[in-house]
């Protein structure tokens, strides 16, 4: 708030006095709590940001702030951008190539003074760059969207999540019925999941399948599955993650335990990548039916994130009850932390789960105790090659 032109000290607030008796707090942790309010009464006063301005350095540290709080308040623009290279597939057609508005106009069927308004705006976002005057070329960023599907394709299925959260009020209040996002994960909806059919399994099976590349190489960078005679992917989907590791270590035996209207997706797709006699299928539930034994590693990717903790618990305590003594499970998804990539995921899968209607975004620490509740032991918290992505878990039967 202002300071009424008496400099830039001012009364204690309530909260702050408060704040310095607050006794379930340290010294230490009170003290930053009246520091921080009186830092943000400070901020607060147009007088004091009057002041900075006037001040070089500050004027920087201020105006860098001011254009990371325009970005939030412009996100969505930024998304739909985005979103609009993607349906109109700019990407695709710049691929290796070089291409004038006019040409590029005629590939993604729009006008090119309405594509050369939207080039410019991706150029601003660093998805598309000037070769030369009216020459359009791929930044880095727009070649790794032109060469990767199923980065494309999650783009694509983020319109139903922008829908689902469009009253951003009434979604974090609570008050939206269930939205597509929960409609379309047929899984969240519980029922008889083994009586689950093709034509509900296959949207976001295929889903998975495309999107799971760059995170299975992720994973098997950040960690060494050589080591393993055979690997059982519990939820494995289509078979993506196990035919990733099948090209790096090519003598280990393979196995997929799913829904039985999965692991029919799963065996047409290993059929057309010539995995089939490599790899055994077990449909099934995995939070009830029996697991496959013979396995000395058994994975959990993009696994437990889905779910709420007591599910989570249902599904960790029936692998601890029928894997061997020894076996080693290994927990990959997006974890939340302390880096900038786990922060990241932490704030977009958060909102995603919450309009799917299940799971959240948990810290390693947090797996580790769900784990340990569930009777496995000896955790170790592996930082994968790019925390955004994906972390590790690992932990023994």
């Amino acid at each position: 708030m202002d300071t009424g032109g008496k400099g830039f000290t001012a009364q204690p607030t309530a909260a702050e006095e408060a704040a310095t008796r607050l006794r379930p707090f340290s010294m230490m942790q009170s003290l930053a709590i009246t520091a921080r309010l009186w830092r943000n009464r400070q901020i607060a006063s147009p007088r004091f940001r009057s002041f900075l301005a006037r001040l070089p350095l500050l004027r920087m540290i201020g105006n860098r702030k001011a254009n990371k709080l325009f970005r939030l308040t412009t996100g969505f623009v930024h998304t739909q951008i985005l979103s609009a290279c993607i349906h109109l597939g700019i990407f695709e057609a710049l691929d290796g190539k070089a291409l004038s508005t006019t040409a590029l106009a005629t590939q993604c069927g729009v006008s090119a003074d309405t594509l050369g308004q939207l080039l410019a705006q991706a150029e601003r976002l660093d998805l598309v760059i000037h070769g030369a005057p009216d020459l359009w070329m791929l930044s880095d960023t727009g070649t790794v969207l032109a060469v990767d599907r199923g980065l494309r394709e999650m783009i694509r299925h983020h319109d139903m999540l922008y829908r689902d959260i469009a009253d951003a009020g009434a979604f974090w209040r609570g008050d939206r019925g269930q939205g597509e996002l929960h409609r379309y994960w047929a899984y969240v909806r519980r029922g008889d999941l083994a009586a689950i059919e093709n034509a509900a399994v296959a949207p976001y099976s295929a889903l998975m399948r495309e999107s799971q590349a760059m995170l299975a190489d992720c994973i098997l960078a950040s960690h060494d599955f050589g080591q393993y005679r055979s690997v059982l992917d519990i939820g494995g989907g289509e078979g993506a993650f196990l035919c990733a590791l099948a090209e790096r270590h090519r003598s280990t035996e393979l196995a997929l335990f799913d829904l039985p209207a999965v692991t029919e997706l799963a065996g047409r797709h290993l059929d057309g990548r010539g995995l089939t006699a490599r790899c055994r299928l077990h449909p099934g539930d995995f939070a009830t039916d029996v697991i496959p034994t013979g396995h000395d590693c058994v994975t959990l990717v993009r696994i437990l994130c889905d779910h709420d903790d007591d599910r989570v618990l249902t599904i960790l305590r029936n692998l601890h009850r029928h894997l061997e003594p020894g076996t080693r499970l290994i927990i990959a998804e997006a974890m939340a932390g302390d880096s900038e990539g786990a922060k990241l995921a932490a704030i977009y899968f958060t909102t995603y789960f919450a309009a799917m209607g299940s799971g959240r975004c948990r810290t390693a620490s947090e797996i580790a105790g769900l784990l340990a509740r569930s009777g496995f032991r000896n955790f170790e918290a592996v930082t994968s090659v790019n925390p955004l992505l994906v972390g590790l878990v690992i932990a023994t039967r």
